[in-house]
C-alpha cells in the first residue's frame, strides 16, 4: 500500500471518529474530548487544540477607501483588496441563490457543520487516493477567509490556513459552530459574499460586479451571478476576462446546481448558458493616484492622511497607510473642480509640460484655509516626457520640489512689519536713487540686539522706468516696486521683523533634503525684503489671504470631511485659523495692495466685478528666474509662479547671465515667451483663475484703512 493511499484511509477513518465526536460535544461549543483520538497525528491536533479559543474574532473586512472631489465625484481609491461592501438587501436574490447551490446547497438546512458532506467528503478521499478535504460548509469558509485575512500577507500563517489537514478542519468546524452561536445565516451570507475574492483582483460580490459587468450587485441577472458564484472555487484560472472559457464552464456548473438543487427551470438555466459574455463592459480601478484625474492633489490629500498630524488613525506611517488602503474610509476634499480645471486649463494654454519653464497656481479661500484648487504645467504623474513626481506647489516632504523665489511680493512683509511698528503707509517716505549699494548701512536686528554692520557689497537697482528714483511713500513704492525704498524700509524695521511677518501670515520653506533652510535663516539678510527665500506657492497664497483675512491665519486644508465604514466622522486635520497679524495691520496692508493693484504695475489684472482685490507683481532675474504674482479678495486668494526649470537641458545649456522665464521658448504660445500672454509676467494666468473664483461671490470690501495717532 502506498503511503498516499495509507494517509488517505488514515485520514478517512480519522474524519469518521471525528463526525461521531463532533456530532455531540463540539455543538455544545466545549471543545473535543482528546483521549478519544488515538492516534499519534490525532494527539498532535489535540495539543493544539487546547490552546485555540472558543471564539473566533471576526475583524471587519478589508475595504477600499474613495477619495471624492467637493462635488461628490470619485476622485481615487485605495486598497490592497479592491472591496466595497454591501448588505444583503443590496445584493441581488440571483446572487445569493446562485452561491449558495454552488458552495452549499444545504446552507439554510443543516448548522455550522453538515456532517453529510463531512461523511460524503470522508469516503471520497478515501476513494480518490488524496487528502483534498472536502465537505466545508459556507460557514466553514468563511471562516477560512477570515483566518486568512488576519495573516495580514505572513507566509507561514497562509500556508498553515490553507493546510490539507484535520487540524485546520476541526479549527474552522469549532469556529463555525461559534458564529453560528452569534450570527443569523443571513449574515453570514452577507459576510460571505463580502469577503469572498473573485478573481483578477476582485475581492466581494459589488467590486467584481463592477469590474466584470459595469453594475452594481443588486442589479445582477442570473447568467451573471452563476458566472461569478462559479469563480470563488479558482478564481485565478476560471475568471471570464482572462480564462474565459473556464468560467463559461464553471457558470454552467452553477446554473445545473440551481436546477438540481433549487428547482430554476431549465428553461431558464439554458436562457442563461447561451448568454455571451461582453468583455468591453469590464471596469478596471486602480489603487492610488497615479493616473487619476488630479494625481498631485490625490497625493497630497493621501500624504496628509499619513502624516503625523492624523496620528490617531495609527502610530505610524505604515500603520497609517494600511486604515487608508483597508479600512473603507470615505474622503472628501475641498478641491472644487470646475476651479481646478479652469486653473490647470489656464496653466497648460500658455506653459507646455515638456517647456523648460514650469508654472504652477494655488487658490485657497481665506477664512477656512480650503484649498480649491492646485495646478501645475506638468499635471500627469511619471517619469515620461512632460512627466514628474514633484507636486510643486508644497513642501518637499509632502512630495514638493525645491520651491520658488516670488521676488518683489516679499515687500509685503516688510510692509506689514513696518505698520506693526507705527511706520504707516502715506507718511513713511524715503528719497531714493535709482542704484544703491548698501555697504556700511546699519540694519536693524532682532528683538532687543540693537543695528547689525552690513560689511558685504550688496547694491539694488530701481527697475521701472519713470518710477526710478525720487521720493517714494510706502503706497507709491509698492505701486511701481521701488526696491530702493524697500530696502530702506527694512532697513529701519528690521529684515528680522520681516521674516516675522511672513511667519505669522503662513509663509513656508520649501525645504529640499539636503539644503533644509528656515526662514529664521533670513533674519539678517537684507534682500529678503525682494524674496531671497525659496518658499512654496501654496504658503503664499496662504500668506497673503492672511491679510484678506484682517490677520487671521488659516493653514491650508485639503480633507474637507473624513468618514469611516460606518459613516461616522473622523476628525481632520484644521484649518487652526488664529489672529496673527494684528488686524489693522491687515487693513493697512490691504490699503497698500489694493492700490496697487488698482493703480500700479498690477493695474491690467483688475477685475471690474464690485469686489476689492489687492495684490503684487515678483520677478527674478537670476539662474532662478521666475515670474510671480499673488492677488487676493476678502474672500479668495491665488498664487500664481513661472520659473525656469533648472533639470531642463535647454535651460542648462542657456548661459546663466541670459537664462530669462520671461522670454523662454513656450510652446502653447508657439514657442513665444511669456509676454505673448497679455502680459510679461503671471498676472496673465492669475486674472482668469480669479474670474472663476470670484463667480457668484458676493461683493465684498476690504475693511477702511484708518492710520492711528502717533504714527511716524
Amino acid at each position: 500500500m502506498s503511503v498516499k493511499t495509507a494517509g488517505s484511509k488514515a485520514y478517512s477513518l480519522l474524519m469518521f471518529a471525528v463526525v461521531s465526536i463532533l456530532a455531540g460535544v463540539l455543538v455544545a461549543g466545549l471543545g473535543v474530548p482528546f483521549a478519544a483520538l488515538a492516534a499519534g497525528a490525532t494527539r498532535a491536533g489535540a495539543a493544539a487544540l487546547r490552546d485555540v479559543p472558543a471564539n473566533l474574532a471576526v475583524p471587519d473586512q478589508y475595504e477600499a477607501s474613495t477619495m471624492y472631489l467637493s462635488d461628490g465625484s470619485v476622485l481615487a481609491t485605495f486598497f490592497d483588496e479592491n472591496r466595497q461592501y454591501v448588505t444583503l438587501d443590496q445584493i441581488s436574490p440571483e446572487m445569493q441563490t446562485a452561491q449558495i447551490a454552488i458552495e452549499d446547497h444545504r446552507f439554510y438546512e443543516h448548522g455550522a457543520v453538515d456532517f453529510q458532506s463531512i461523511v460524503r467528503a470522508a469516503l471520497g478521499n478515501a476513494a480518490g487516493g488524496g487528502i483534498s478535504g472536502g465537505g466545508s460548509t459556507l460557514t466553514q469558509q468563511y471562516v477560512k477567509q477570515v483566518r486568512l485575512q488576519m495573516c495580514n500577507g505572513d507566509a507561514t500563517c497562509i500556508q498553515e490556513v490553507q493546510a490539507p489537514n484535520m487540524n485546520r478542519k476541526i479549527l474552522e468546524m469549532r469556529y463555525a459552530i461559534a458564529l453560528e452561536n452569534s450570527l443569523t445565516k443571513d449574515e453570514i451570507l452577507e459576510r460571505y459574499l463580502n469577503i469572498a475574492y473573485y478573481g483578477d483582483g476582485a475581492y466581494g460580490v459589488q467590486a467584481a460586479a463592477r469590474h466584470y459587468f459595469n453594475t452594481d450587485a443588486s442589479q445582477l441577472n442570473v447568467a451573471q451571478a452563476a458566472m461569478l458564484a462559479g469563480l470563488v472555487q479558482n478564481p485565478s484560472q476560471s475568471d471570464p476576462i482572462n480564462h474565459p472559457d473556464a468560467a463559461v464552464a464553471r457558470r454552467q456548473a452553477v446554473l445545473d446546481a440551481q436546477v438540481r438543487y433549487q428547482g430554476m427551470p431549465q428553461s431558464v438555466a439554458d436562457e442563461a448558458a447561451v448568454q455571451g459574455y461582453d468583455a468591453s463592459q469590464v471596469q478596471t480601478i486602480g489603487s492610488g493616484c497615479q493616473g487619476t484625474r488630479y494625481p498631485f492633489i490625490c497625493d497630497y490629500a493621501s500624504r496628509v492622511l499619513m502624516s503625523d498630524d492624523m496620528s490617531f488613525l495609527g502610530d505610524s506611517w505604515d500603520a497609517r497607510r494600511d486604515v487608508l488602503n483597508r479600512a473603507g474610509l470615505k474622503i472628501t476634499l475641498t478641491i472644487d473642480p470646475s476651479l481646478q480645471d479652469t486653473a490647470q486649463n489656464v496653466i497648460s494654454s500658455v506653459v507646455g509640460p515638456e517647456d523648460a519653464a514650469i508654472a504652477v497656481a494655488d487658490t485657497v479661500e481665506n477664512a477656512t484655509g480650503r484649498i480649491l484648487a492646485m495646478a501645475q504645467s506638468r499635471p500627469v504623474m511619471g517619469d515620461g516626457p512632460g512627466e514628474t513626481a514633484w507636486n510643486y506647489s508644497v513642501r518637499y516632504d509632502m512630495g514638493g520640489a525645491d520651491g520658488y523665489l516670488f521676488g518683489s511680493t516679499f515687500k509685503t512683509w516688510t510692509a506689514a512689519a513696518a505698520i506693526q511698528q507705527g511706520h504707516f503707509p502715506d507718511s513713511t517716505s524715503y528719497n531714493v536713487q535709482k542704484t544703491q549699494n548698501w555697504k556700511g548701512q546699519w540694519f536693524q536686528g532682532c528683538d532687543d540686539e540693537g543695528k547689525f554692520l552690513l560689511g558685504d557689497s550688496y547694491s539694488t537697482t530701481n527697475a521701472v522706468p519713470g518710477q526710478d528714483k525720487g521720493p517714494f511713500n510706502m503706497v507709491s513704492g509698492m505701486m511701481w516696486s521701488v526696491n530702493n525704498y524697500w530696502v530702506s524700509l527694512e532697513r529701519d524695521v528690521g529684515p528680522c521683523q520681516a521674516v516675522d511677518m511672513a511667519k505669522r501670515a503662513g509663509v513656508e520653506i520649501a525645504q529640499p533634503i539636503g539644503n533644509e533652510q528656515s526662514l529664521d535663516d533670513f533674519d539678517y539678510i537684507p534682500s529678503f525684503t525682494l524674496g531671497a527665500a525659496k518658499v512654496t506657492p501654496l504658503s503664499m497664497a496662504v500668506g497673503y489671504g492672511t491679510f484678506g483675512n484682517r490677520g487671521v491665519r488659516c493653514n491650508p486644508i485639503i480633507i474637507e470631511s473624513l468618514l469611516d465604514r460606518n459613516g461616522a466622522e473622523i476628525p481632520a486635520p484644521s484649518a487652526d485659523c488664529q489672529q496673527t497679524i494684528d488686524p489693522s495691520v491687515a487693513d493697512g496692508v490691504n490699503y497698500v495692495l489694493n492700490r496697487t493693484h488698482v493703480s500700479g504695475l498690477s493695474s491690467s489684472t483688475y477685475i471690474p466685478n464690485g469686489i476689492d482685490q489687492a495684490s503684487k507683481t515678483g520677478t527674478s532675474d537670476n539662474s532662478a528666474s521666475s515670474s510671480a504674482f499673488v492677488g487676493y479678495t476678502p474672500d479668495v486668494s491665488t498664487a500664481v509662479v513661472v520659473a525656469g526649470d533648472n533639470m531642463s537641458a535647454l535651460w542648462q545649456n542657456t548661459p546663466e547671465q541670459s537664462r530669462n522665464v520671461l522670454s523662454i521658448p513656450l510652446t502653447p504660445l508657439g514657442g513665444r515667451g511669456l509676454y505673448a500672454n497679455g502680459r510679461s509676467d503671471a498676472g496673465g494666468l492669475w486674472k482668469p483663475i480669479m474670474q472663476e473664483a470670484m463667480a457668484g461671490m458676493p461683493q465684498s470690501k476690504f475693511t477702511k484703512w484708518v492710520a492711528p495717532t502717533g504714527g511716524r
